[in-house]
């Protein structure tokens, strides 16, 4: 199975993006607390071989959501 195939099959991830640039991809993830953000990035995302980097965004407010 391909990277964007094991990615896109978590539960946790609502949006899954291939990027132009840096970073390769954006992925969204929905997860109760931060203890299960953490089990998500550290042993799925962190776990898979072709991983070698992960950078992270927390999101304070959402401002606007929609047109």
């Amino acid at each position: 199975m391909e990277f964007e195939e094991i990615v896109a099959g978590y539960d946790e991830v609502v949006e899954f993006r291939r990027m132009y640039g840096r970073p390769d991809y954006f992925v969204r993830v929905a997860v109760a607390d931060h203890a299960a953000y953490k089990a998500f990035l550290v042993d799925k995302l962190g776990g898979l071989p072709c991983v070698l980097r992960t950078d992270s965004r927390l999101t304070m407010k959402t401002i606007k959501t929609g047109p």
